[in-house]
């Protein structure tokens, strides 16, 4: 029976650099994490994800939009969004994925809230349909690059908690103009 083999000397401290660099990362992304939990907390408050399951249960094919799903950035600034992403019909259809979305960023005392429809090209070096469409329905960033951002021409609205109500109105009937 052979013996278990202990780890060398160097593998343990290169394993501790690597623990105290990531312990140094996360203290610098700490406040940034903040700001994502505070934006989420936003987003919940307007019923985003509610609002984004019901147009897709209405306006879209359950075969062809998937989602939503929560996303974020930290850089260049805090950013957290909601998405649902969709694909047109057809063979040729994975080639283009549109993601319909609403984000909020963090650029100041007043967080921005963002509307908006992006489009991505497919960037994996290969296509299988059959995995492609078992594993799109959970997650579309495995075949798409996406920087998790609002899109450049995205209606954007600043957020205010007394305005909350008006705001979800306001941000539903974005979404179905953007469709």
């Amino acid at each position: 029976m052979p013996r278990a083999s202990r780890p060398s000397r160097y593998s343990r401290q290169t394993t501790i650099l690597q623990q105290v660099a990531q312990i140094r990362r996360a203290r610098v992304e700490a406040p940034k994490r903040a700001a994502q939990e505070n934006l989420a907390r936003i987003l919940d408050g307007l019923n985003v994800l509610g609002t984004l399951e019901t147009l897709r249960m209405k306006r879209f094919s359950p075969s062809l939009c998937y989602g939503p799903k929560t996303i974020g950035a930290l850089e260049p600034v805090a950013c957290v969004g909601v998405v649902l992403w969709f694909r047109p019909a057809g063979y040729y259809g994975y080639k283009i994925l549109s993601l319909l979305g609403v984000w909020a960023r963090g650029e100041g005392a007043v967080p921005q809230i963002s509307v908006g429809l992006k489009r991505l090209a497919f960037s994996a070096p290969f296509y299988d349909a059959e995995a492609y469409h078992k594993l799109i329905r959970r997650a579309y960033d495995l075949y798409y690059q996406d920087d998790n951002l609002p899109p450049a021409d995205a209606f954007t609205i600043s957020y205010s908690a007394a305005l909350r109500l008006s705001l979800r109105d306001t941000i539903e009937a974005e979404l179905v103009k953007r469709l």
